[in-house]
């Protein structure tokens, strides 16, 4: 395995772009101030302009507004899918490998657990410009790999743009109430930052071919699930109550049960031990 040092980071400041230059302190760290990837002439002169080629490239770099990507499919396709696949071009032509990553959205939910190999049918529009990205980091791509991950927990980044976890959120409303719902007919996979962003290097360093990789904690949880683990390793008495997802109507659907099988990398250890460890940090 070799040891791979000079990274460039896109969407640095975000919740694992943070994590990733934690493993990776000498990488060259972009955000949406240093560049524009939208903009593909000056995406290209900048990246033409790096003082020494990255010997790896990862994108943390998404629209991830699920039920906004309903109204402004445009821009998430514009950043899931055209980006990425001009990213792609350009990694292949210096030779330099590529990490981008998807998201279990991209299945219909149907079989509820997935492998690398199945097939997508996403529901909504932000899971069908996360599938065209696959599809055009694979076409454009030299030595790539899309990682498919699920309900990201962990520091937020810096960014202002950076979302809160749904374990910020869960804590703060154990703060202000006595009683919360939780979606319960919802089950996905779990994945600590920190382990994606670890899983992530060691992919890199092990080289393995170009293709799709399923990196999440061990196992998979409801909505209503991981909201009480929360309060369980918390010591919080909020009482927590399982409803539908049609309590919380979204313009989005969701898929009821998309499960990654992790059949192609060492597995990572379970969601709750990861959540415990950084609720204890």
């Amino acid at each position: 395995m070799a040891e791979i040092r000079r990274v460039l980071v896109l969407g640095a400041k975000g919740t694992l772009g943070g994590q990733l230059m934690r493993l990776y302190p000498e990488a060259t760290a972009w955000d949406r101030e240093d560049v524009d990837v939208l903009d593909s002439s000056a995406l290209e002169a900048r990246l033409d302009d790096l003082p020494s080629l990255p010997l790896a490239v990862v994108n943390c770099v998404a629209f991830n507004d699920v039920d906004g990507a309903e109204d402004r499919p445009g821009q998430a396709f514009a950043l899931n899918a055209e980006f990425p696949g001009r990213l792609a071009q350009w990694t292949k032509e210096k030779g330099v490998p590529l990490v981008h990553y998807s998201t279990n959205y991209v299945f219909d939910g149907a079989r509820g657990e997935y492998r690398e190999s199945d097939a997508p049918a996403p529901l909504s529009a932000y899971g069908r410009s996360k599938w065209r990205g696959e599809q055009l980091v694979a076409q454009h791509g030299g030595q790539w790999y899309v990682v498919r991950t699920a309900v990201i927990f962990g520091p937020k980044g810096e960014s202002e743009l950076s979302k809160k976890s749904f374990v910020d959120i869960m804590l703060e409303l154990a703060a202000k109430r006595d009683t919360i719902e939780a979606v319960a007919d919802e089950v996905n996979s779990v994945t600590y930052a920190a382990d994606l962003a670890a899983g992530t290097r060691a992919l890199l360093e092990a080289a393995p071919p170009s293709g799709t990789y399923h990196v999440t904690n061990h196992g998979s949880a409801s909505w209503f699930d991981f909201a009480r683990e929360i309060y369980r390793i918390t010591g919080k008495s909020t009482t927590v109550l399982p409803v539908p997802s049609t309590r919380f109507p979204r313009k989005a659907k969701r898929p009821a049960r998309a499960i990654l099988l992790n059949t192609q990398l060492p597995p990572l250890r379970p969601w709750q031990e990861a959540l415990a460890d950084f609720l204890g940090s």
